[in-house]
């Protein structure tokens, strides 16, 4: 169950996305670097994890892949 920022971590890690990653398959509002904000904001703690964000990626992590979802080509 991801209840905490260091579980957001850690389950973003198993999935081997970036913090952009897992904002565009969470569909965050305001942008890509904005989404990617939101996201380390939620791992240290300053932003809360709401329910629905909590449950997309616990179900990212049992194999849902968003439609349309494609990751970042590796850098």
């Amino acid at each position: 169950m991801i209840t905490t920022g260091p579980h957001l971590k850690q389950a973003r890690e198993a999935l081997r996305w970036s913090p952009a990653e897992l904002a565009r398959a969470l569909r965050l509002a305001g942008g890509p670097s904005q989404g990617e904000k939101r996201v380390l904001e939620m791992e240290s703690g300053r932003r809360m994890i709401s329910g629905p964000v909590a449950v997309a990626v616990e179900s990212f992590l049992h194999g849902y892949k968003p439609v349309g979802f494609e990751l970042d080509a590796p850098a």
